[in-house]
């Protein structure tokens, strides 16, 4: 059948260059594929020894020793590449596959030399082989474990920190299903069904913590994080699983918790402790008191326990707070200023408004502010209501900027200008304590009443 088709109909539809070579290595044919391929003219490489074409670009040692086997009485050659730059076509690789044959009647021997031009082919390939060189690169390089998972969940590659972490090697990993690996030891249902939902869904597997106990290594608790990859080219799909060992961080949260409960026990304790001391300081006190005649000793004994409460309302509030430094301004304050009111005598006829945000006080401000609301609400009880059946005294915090702005007030009939304001103790410590804090007192009084108006810098 073959014998019917003229044979260069047969050339002529061939993807491949074609050569016809003598015993010598002379063209004696050369297909209209080559002549377009390689840019030449049938007059310039008919008659023309290969290793003279174009000039010799064709003078190629490797192919002319591959030919020369032929020649010599090798049968043929197969799928063999060359790598070359071209003069007027520039580089190219090249497949090979060289026969000899022998023609009929003179029994003469010529050389079949097909030539395919795969260098697209030759050079995707070198990109990929690239690629993947530098994903397995990248993965080798990672601290933390990582899988790379076909859609069947068979491992492709792993790192080299998983093969270190887990203990086991790539022979007993790779090609292998994860629920496979090490005895099963992967086989958990909850992430196998997880991995299972990534593919189709297209979702991704964030921070799931795995507790599981692995033969060589013990217990370890670990995240995984897994994600799909799609290849171009050949549309498949891929699963990165990565894994992060965090068992020591884990027993490092549990014992900082059990250490950090302890610590609230104690200073629980601790609060009460000194919350008892200075109940007991106070009523020592307040007995003292009772045995006095001296109004002016039982008025510097109730001013005495009145600094007294004021620091064990502090701590009263840290108590309550669970907190070691720092208080609720609201809490703290109101508690302060409504157990100053209790024990006055005004308690039943006394108006206290209080405007305080729910702010937070450090221990170094607390402290010295408590004890001057204390002064000042103590010297608004003595003074502004004195004989009167009723009353109105306010507190007010704010902040403004990079400033704390306390204000307490009352609606007495104001400071008596000729009066001393600087004689007594209560006075000294409040200004003491204003000192203290990097603050300034401010102190307006008139017939409707006097406001002391605390600013300190935060």
């Amino acid at each position: 059948m073959l014998r019917q088709i003229d044979p260069a109909e047969i050339v002529a539809s061939l993807r491949e260059s074609l050569l016809v070579l003598t015993e010598d290595l002379v063209v004696e044919y050369a297909s209209e594929r080559f002549l377009r391929t390689f840019g030449v003219e049938p007059g310039t490489t008919v008659g023309c020894k290969l290793a003279s074409l174009g000039n010799g670009q064709w003078n190629i040692p490797a192919l002319l020793d591959e030919l020369g086997r032929i020649v010599s009485g090798g049968a043929e050659v197969e799928d063999f590449e060359v790598d070359h730059v071209f003069e007027q076509i520039g580089r190219r690789v090249m497949r090979l596959n060289a026969r000899k044959t022998v023609r009929p009647g003179n029994g003469s021997r010529r050389i079949l030399l097909a030539i395919e031009d795969v260098t697209a082919e030759s050079d995707a390939a070198t990109a990929l082989e690239r690629e993947r060189l530098l994903s397995v690169g990248i993965v080798d390089t990672l601290r933390e474990p990582l899988l790379v998972l076909d859609d069947k969940l068979t491992v492709v590659s792993a790192s080299r920190s998983f093969y270190s972490t887990f203990q086991v090697d790539p022979g007993a990993t790779i090609g292998r299903r994860l629920d496979d690996l090490g005895n099963g030891q992967w086989a958990i249902p909850a992430l196998l069904d997880l991995l299972t939902d990534v593919v189709p869904r297209n979702t991704v597997v964030a921070d799931f913590e795995v507790r599981h106990t692995f033969p060589d290594i013990g217990e370890r608790i670990i995240l995984l994080n897994a994600r799909k990859v799609f290849r171009e080219g050949n549309h498949t799909h891929m699963l990165l699983l990565a894994m992060q060992d965090v068992t020591w961080q884990r027993h490092m949260d549990e014992e900082r918790e059990a250490a950090l409960e302890q610590a609230d026990r104690l200073l629980e304790e601790l609060n009460h402790r000194v919350m008892n001391s200075l109940a007991m300081i106070g009523s020592v006190i307040a007995l003292e008191a009772r045995h006095l005649t001296d109004e002016a000793c039982q008025a510097a004994f109730a001013r005495m326990r009145s600094r007294i409460d004021a620091i064990a309302s502090l701590y009263r509030s840290l108590s309550k707070a669970r907190s070691v430094d720092t208080v609720a301004a609201q809490s703290y304050l109101t508690a302060l200023v409504e157990n100053v009111v209790a024990s006055s005598s005004h308690a039943e006829t006394l108006s206290v408004d209080f405007d305080i945000p729910d702010a937070r006080l450090s221990n170094r401000i607390a402290v010295p502010l408590g004890l001057i609301v204390s002064e000042l609400v103590t010297n608004s009880l003595k003074y502004a209501y004195q004989g009167r059946s009723e009353g109105q005294l306010g507190l007010r915090l704010s902040v403004e900027g990079q400033e704390m702005i306390v204000s307490v007030w009352d609606d007495g009939p104001g400071i008596d200008p000729n009066a001393r304001v600087d004689s007594g103790l209560g006075q000294k410590l409040t200004q003491a304590f204003t000192t203290q804090l990097d603050g300034r007192m401010d102190v307006s009084s008139g017939a409707s009443g006097t406001r002391h108006t605390l600013v300190l810098p935060l």
